[in-house]
């Protein structure tokens, strides 16, 4: 079960969950493939060592792209915005939906071609929340704004309205 999922409240849903994109998990497989057919290449004219030390390169580097995606979750629920990183230890920002002023989109030209980009969320009275890049950062800054919407209509019926009184003369 993700931290997510185990940190919801008894009536919180999970509307949106924040994925990588995709470019990511490219480059860490393109790593190592690399640096096996690298080793597999120096293997052939009895280097060896050469080869070990280009798939150790590889598995090392795919290890370091990969880790921080496998051990980042970032959701959007019912009530509030939850950024988690770590495994072992873990790091966790999570910000009411009540508290945020205001959802910020950073997207390069190559960003908005491969559909990537980043999403900053500035709350009242509280730190700002910088998000990795991530895949479909429009999608994300929608899901907030919608679960700000659907919190605000929710309280609004709740909210007693003031009947004018009539004074007699």
């Amino acid at each position: 079960m993700s931290y997510i999922e185990h940190s919801l409240g008894s009536n919180e849903t999970l509307h949106y969950r924040a994925h990588f994109p995709a470019i990511y998990h490219l480059a860490a497989w393109g790593v190592l493939a690399v640096g096996l057919v690298t080793a597999f290449v120096f293997a052939t004219y009895d280097l060896g060592w050469i080869g070990f030390a280009a798939a150790a390169t590889g598995a090392i580097a795919f290890l370091v792209i990969m880790l921080p995606m496998l051990t980042t979750e970032i959701g959007v629920t019912t009530q509030r915005l939850i950024y988690k990183r770590g495994w072992v230890w873990r790091a966790t920002n999570e910000l009411q939906l009540r508290a945020i002023e205001q959802v910020t989109l950073d997207q390069s030209f190559v960003g908005r071609l491969l559909n990537y980009g980043r999403v900053s969320v500035h709350g009242t009275g509280v730190d700002d929340i910088a998000l990795p890049t991530l895949a479909e950062p429009v999608v994300l800054q929608r899901a907030i704004q919608d679960a700000i919407g659907s919190l605000a209509s929710v309280a609004a019926p709740t909210a007693a309205v003031a009947e004018p009184r009539i004074r007699a003369s």
